[in-house]
């Protein structure tokens, strides 16, 4: 391969679109990602569960129901996290659609596709990662992760359903988007 033809051919409207062909196989694998990690969360809190009901002291306040609660909380949601998603949707929007575009011919139409189908799988990534994030609500390794965690879980939202988002960001500025 000539290297002059390949300087020709890497711009970033095609790295975009490279990538952008890789989403669906990318998203498959976040999901898969998010349902090993709901297993863990889920056994990791029946685990926390045990070994609270097998204390034999009594210094109560060394465990909390909370830490246990939240893991298995976390865990079903990323257990069931298209239907997860689609709660997250349905709360901002009345009837979410999160792939609600239509299919642009034009070269400049098929870049923005491709850039938030992009922003879609980031979104994913968001709402999981918020998701993990609350996981830690109740323990005292951290601060304020129920904050961080919503604050990754709205994001997410907002990233996942891009389309609708722009247009409501679009229409309240006065600007037509068709």
């Amino acid at each position: 391969m000539d290297p002059s033809s390949l300087s020709n051919n890497l711009n970033a409207a095609n790295m975009i679109a490279n990538i952008a062909q890789q989403v669906p196989q990318l998203m498959h694998l976040v999901t898969a990602i998010a349902y090993v990690l709901g297993m863990y969360f889920i056994f990791h809190g029946i685990v926390k569960l045990k070994h609270m009901g097998e204390q034999r002291t009594m210094m109560s306040q060394e465990y909390s129901i909370v830490p246990p609660i939240v893991f298995l909380c976390v865990g079903a949601a990323l257990l069931y996290v298209p239907t997860a998603v689609q709660v997250g949707l349905s709360t901002f929007w009345t009837n979410p659609n999160p792939y609600g575009y239509v299919t642009q011919q034009d070269q400049w139409g098929q870049f923005v596709n491709d850039c938030f189908a992009i922003v879609q799988l980031v979104g994913a990534i968001a709402f999981i990662r918020g998701l993990v994030i609350l996981s830690h609500v109740g323990s005292s390794r951290s601060q304020s992760p129920f904050a961080k965690g919503l604050t990754h879980i709205i994001g997410g939202i907002l990233c996942i359903n891009i389309y609708q988002f722009a247009q409501v960001i679009l229409m309240t500025l006065g600007i037509q988007w068709s």
